[in-house]
């Protein structure tokens, strides 16, 4: 938290000076370009004061020269004629500098009337002189235009000083602008990058000590995970043995004449079976973490792989309904065994005494649930229901379980290409497992129920309080996906 308000301390007081630097850039654009204009302005009112000067002088001498041409007989036809022309172009010069200062926004209505009653007087003494009427010319000249080239001239000059004072002021304020920005250049630039810089260096540092973390706690995993596997490897080897002898000696008539003998075996197959079944899920957890569950597929029917899962419980006591539709699934079938078997070791551990097995077809995919008729799952746990090492509230783990049975349900599933999802209805608990199906099986040609113990009924069947339990054969020999 600290270091995220510090970063977020530092951000904003970057920002803060960010904006500071914009703004003194564009207040000194702003002001150049203020200075530029005025500049500009001011140069073109200096030549239209220029001009207008030449008009007043040229007409005054070409009136002035034919005046003297009237009375003493002079010829000075030359000089008036060069007067004349000097007075045109001066004329013109005069409207294209009111034409700028126009498109130059010079809000100077008084120059302009000005400059029009000037350019007037001027063109009428010019055409007076041009006319031969020297009289009218010089009673013009006389009159008007002194008066009206002051006019123009006092109007001229009043802008110029203003403009003057503009470019005064303008500068004045650019020069603390400029000041402002040289202590931020020699200052607070330097400084905002040092603390840049730090703060770079504090995240890479930190970037570093993540990764650092990071390399060992994947190290640390990996370890876990070989541990894991080594471990379910060197214990799966004598569970195997035990699980398989100790079947063995339960089909042994000789060994059933004892009286305590087929209870304590009995004890003895469950308690392996059950270890059997964490040491499978443990190392089905390690691949799994590892990258190396592999899948070997084939069709499946459903049916059959159900019975050989059940097929111990019936003959070991546990109350299970079974009702499932023929059907043949495309899966791997030692991991939809680990499947059904983790479902209904789960029901037996936290569900209720009655069980059900039931299958059936639906839109192209076998659904096959398990149910019990427990109390259910509390709400706050549906969410992490098919999360590692989840119970019920603040009760341990019951013996026989490590917390693994329903994370792995969900990742085999999802595996095969099917998926796996909890429901509470009508007072049962399902886990219902959905699968990819291959085809329907008529039902004269679903196997048959297999021998040593009652058929599968569609009611529930009393057959006693025992875990799932794999037979010998299954069991022994299978380095790639273990005892199921």
């Amino acid at each position: 938290m600290g270091n995220r308000r510090r970063s977020l301390g530092f951000t904003l007081v970057a920002g803060i000076v960010l904006l500071g630097i914009f703004a003194l850039v564009f207040s000194v654009a702003f002001g150049t370009r203020r200075i530029t204009t005025a500049a500009v302005t001011l140069h073109t009112l200096d030549e239209t004061l220029r001009s207008a000067t030449v008009v007043r002088a040229q007409v005054a001498i070409a009136s002035h020269a034919a005046s003297v041409d009237r009375e003493f007989g002079t010829n000075s036809t030359d000089a008036i004629r060069l007067s004349l022309q000097e007075a045109d172009t001066a004329l013109e010069d005069l409207s294209l500098g009111l034409i700028q200062l126009g498109e130059l926004k010079l809000d100077a209505a008084g120059v302009t009337d000005a400059a029009v009653r000037f350019e007037e007087t001027s063109s009428s003494v010019v055409a007076a002189v041009r006319a031969g009427d020297s009289v009218t010319a010089q009673r013009l000249a006389n009159r008007d235009l002194d008066s009206d080239f002051r006019m123009l001239q006092d109007e001229l000059i009043v802008e110029r000083d203003l403009l003057r004072e503009e470019v005064s002021a303008s500068d004045l304020q650019l020069g603390k602008v400029g000041n402002a920005a040289s202590y931020l250049v020699g200052f607070v630039v330097p400084t905002a990058v040092i603390l840049i810089y730090r703060e770079l260096a504090k995240r890479h540092q930190r970037q570093q000590d993540l990764e650092r973390r990071l390399a060992a706690e994947q190290s640390l995993g990996k370890a876990r995970d070989e541990f894991v596997a080594n471990a379910s490897h060197e214990l799966r080897t004598p569970l195997t043995s035990i699980y398989g002898l100790a079947l063995m000696l339960e089909e042994d008539p000789v060994f059933r004449e004892s009286e305590t003998a087929p209870e304590l075996l009995d004890m003895i197959i469950s308690e392996a079976a059950d270890l059997s079944r964490m040491v499978e899920d443990l190392l089905t957890t390690a691949r799994l973490d590892a990258g190396a569950l592999h899948y070997t597929f084939e069709n499946v029917e459903v049916l059959g792989e159900v019975d050989e899962v059940v097929g111990p419980m019936l003959r070991a006591g546990l109350h299970i309904g079974l009702d499932c539709e023929s059907g043949i699934v495309r899966a791997d079938r030692l991991r939809f065994r680990q499947v059904l078997r983790n479902l209904l070791s789960n029901a037996r551990k936290y569900g209720g005494p009655d069980i059900r097995v039931e299958g059936h077809v639906e839109e192209g995919k076998y659904v096959c649930s398990v149910a019990d008729n427990g109390e259910g799952i509390p709400e706050d746990l549906e969410g992490r229901l098919f999360q590692r090492y989840i119970h019920q509230g603040h009760q341990p783990l019951v013996l026989g379980s490590v917390g693994l049975g329903l994370s792995i349900v969900r990742a085999l599933a999802e595996g095969q290409g099917g998926a796996v999802h909890y429901e509470r209805r009508d007072g049962w608990t399902r886990f219902l497992v959905t699968l990819p199906l291959v085809a329907v099986v008529e039902p004269a040609e679903a196997p048959e129920a297999p021998t040593g113990y009652p058929p599968l009924e569609p009611d529930m069947i009393d057959v006693g309080d025992y875990d799932v339990g794999a037979p010998a054969s299954e069991v022994a020999g299978a380095p790639e996906h273990g005892p199921p």
